[in-house]
């Protein structure tokens, strides 16, 4: 076994290479015969004006002046000159490469030669004619063409006497001399032809097998397998071409990352097969979408790129990522299913004189990055100023995944009064601090770990710390009704989400009935089947739900009545009016009236000042949360919160920090 069957073996490729081998082996065949049926076509018209020349020269003519008469010889090279010259040239025109055009145009071309020895009357050097045409029909490659070509040969000296018994039983030495010599001369000229022609042909088939190898192996370095597009080798090569290309039209081209939304939802939940498919329509779409001179590529997974390169603007590349997104915003139909994916793609200029290959992709990539975390689905064009804010993202990300970690993230304890100011629970937060970006605002890091899925580990963390911490107050005799955590969809959909919040329970020992999920209203409407069932269980196992940040999303009476929920948070956008706003007051009024006709309890949030909390006491609103009572601290200090109770001993406790210091 060879090197190169051993490297197909190993890549589990193969038969499928070999076959690709002799497709090509096949078509470079096919070439060289539409190209010799081409030149042996010419020389062979070439050859009738000689015949006809010879005719004129060599023949005898009677002469009065004019031709009064034309030797048999002059017609015969006209008409029969014609007759063989005719057929291979319309052949090499209208069948090339075909196999019976090979044997049609060997035989004119033998006939030829038999017609230039007739015509000249047997003269020697006509016979050498005959092994030139053989030699010449050798570069065919095909000794099936030169059997054919001696059996012609043999068949027109046959007719023109050279076997006729007068030839081989005639009583003249030289004629008997003449015939052996040339019968000798066909049998071994032709004999070793052929066979030097079957030796030739092994050799240049192995030799042409190998470079077909060379090719397969090649166009796979440079392509990829499941769509046929070029790959990363392909779009280097061509950005270095047109690095080095001098043309006035490519001094600015541009690169376009595209990457598709949401496939790995397809991949997951319909499996790989019909995401490949996925892929092939998706690069079929690309490819209707750019230009010819333009160049797609797969860069791996769900990743394309695309260079432009002839006459790029600015105009022009949003106008065909405009079109892209168009194209990969229409359904994907694959076996039975309508798939939506949609695409976000990054664009990068590039001039000849700008920064290295390995920048333009950076930069194509960052804006893509930019696009997805502007909600996907659009395009972003890359410039200076976002290469900053890019760069923070994808670092914030990173040090985010460390924090996760490593649990360098820490909680923190917002408490939760009742309408007369005593304790009766905290929310756990999370706060980050970290030693590059400082303290990182939980509304950038949160939605971070939703996009990267950081959230479920995160989230599951955050369940068992608060959960721990909760036990060891009531352990330690404080007096808590409640610990408030907050729960993404994400880590809702989960499936192990029941079993991470019985663990938490389990090991930290805290009573069920102690627990509240927060959960917003978006979150409760998303799957709401597998939703309702998860929280089902969760109630009548003890843990309290509360519908986070009430009356910002759907605020549907239907879906109230239906989830298992103990608790509304009215949203802190209702606290900013109520002092000023009769029609705010009114409708946080109505929002209490109704959560309390569902027999549920209301959690006024983002209270600031005493005016509104009382407020909030006259509506009948039963718990408060909010900067007036404390901002989140640290455990330490929440545990200092849980033994005191604010008493205003009919002083009016004006500003947070004066309630602050009355919990210390």
């Amino acid at each position: 076994m060879n090197v190169l069957d051993h490297t197909l073996n190993l890549t589990g490729a193969g038969p499928r290479k070999n076959f690709e081998s002799e497709r090509i082996l096949e078509k470079n065949k096919h070439q060289l015969f539409h190209r010799t049926d081409r030149l042996i076509a010419s020389l062979i018209c070439l050859q009738w004006p000689a015949a006809i020349f010879a005719a004129l020269m060599l023949s005898p003519r009677t002469w009065d002046g004019a031709i009064s008469h034309v030797h048999p010889h002059l017609l015969l090279a006209v008409y029969l000159g014609g007759l063989f010259s005719i057929p291979p040239v319309l052949l090499a025109f209208l069948r090339p490469g075909e196999t019976y055009t090979r044997h049609i145009t060997a035989a004119c071309q033998m006939l030829m030669s038999g017609l230039l020895i007739h015509i000249s009357g047997g003269r020697l050097e006509t016979h050498f004619h005959v092994f030139g045409s053989l030699t010449f029909l050798a570069f065919y490659l095909d000794w099936t063409v030169l059997v054919t070509a001696t059996l012609v040969t043999l068949a027109d000296h046959a007719v023109m006497g050279y076997f006729s018994p007068a030839a081989i039983f005639g009583t003249s030495a030289a004629s008997g001399e003449r015939l052996l010599e040339h019968i000798l001369w066909v049998l071994f000229f032709d004999a070793f032809l052929i066979t030097s022609c079957v030796q030739s042909l092994k050799a240049l088939r192995a030799v042409a097998r190998r470079e077909a190898d060379q090719d397969v192996l090649l166009y796979h370095a440079y392509h990829d397998a499941l769509t046929g597009l070029g790959n990363r080798l392909q779009i280097q090569k061509t950005l270095n071409e047109l690095r080095l290309d001098r043309r006035k039209d490519r001094e600015l081209f541009a690169l376009i990352a595209v990457d598709l939304d949401r496939f790995k939802e397809v991949n997951d939940t319909l499996g790989h097969e019909v995401g490949d498919k996925i892929l092939k329509q998706a690069s079929q779409r690309l490819q209707e979408h750019i230009r010819k001179t333009d160049l797609l590529v797969r860069m791996g997974g769900d990743e394309f790129a695309i260079v432009l390169n002839d006459g790029v603007t600015l105009k022009l590349a949003e106008g065909i990522a405009r079109r892209i997104l168009e194209g990969m915003n229409k359904p994907f139909l694959c076996e039975g299913h309508a798939i939506r994916l949609g695409a976000s793609l990054g664009i990068c200029l590039r001039e000849k004189e700008c920064s290295a290959d390995a920048d333009l992709f950076q930069h194509a990539d960052l804006a893509l990055y930019k696009a997805k975390n502007n909600g996907r689905n659009n395009f972003v064009v890359f410039d200076e100023l976002m290469r900053a804010e890019t760069l923070r993202l994808m670092s914030l990300e990173n040090r985010l995944r460390a924090a996760v970690v490593e649990k360098t993230l820490k909680i923190h304890y917002q408490p939760i009064v009742n309408s007369e100011a005593e304790m009766l629970g905290f929310e756990a937060l999370l706060r980050w601090t970290d030693h590059l970006h400082g303290s990182v605002s939980p509304a950038d890091f949160i939605p971070m770990a939703e996009r990267t899925g950081l959230i479920i580990p995160l989230g599951r963390w955050v369940l068992q710390e608060a959960c721990l911490q909760a036990s060891l107050w009531l352990n330690s005799g404080r007096q808590l009704e409640k610990m408030s955590v907050n729960v993404s969809s994400l880590q809702l959909a989960h499936t192990e989400f029941i079993a991470t919040v019985l663990s938490a329970l389990k090991e930290s020992g805290l009573p069920p009935e102690k627990l509240d999920l927060e959960l917003t209203e978006s979150t409760l409407i998303k799957n709401h089947g597998q939703t309702f069932k998860t929280l089902e269980f969760l109630r009548k196992f003890g843990v309290k739900l509360s519908i986070d940040d009430f009356g910002t999303g759907y605020s549907s009476l239907s879906y109230l009545r239906e989830l298992p929920v103990h608790t509304l948070k009215i949203d802190r956008a209702f606290m900013q009016d109520i002092v000023d706003s009769t029609e705010a007051r009114l409708l946080v009024e109505g929002m209490v009236e109704m959560a309390h006709s569902l027999h549920l309890r209301v959690v006024g949030e983002g209270v600031e000042t005493q005016e509104q909390m009382n407020i909030l006491a006259q509506v009948g609103c039963d718990e408060i949360q909010g900067f007036l009572i404390s901002r989140a601290v640290p455990a330490e200090e929440a545990r200092q919160m849980l033994a005191c109770r604010v008493e205003e001993h009919g002083e009016q406790v004006t500003s947070r920090m004066d309630l602050h210091e009355a919990w210390a």
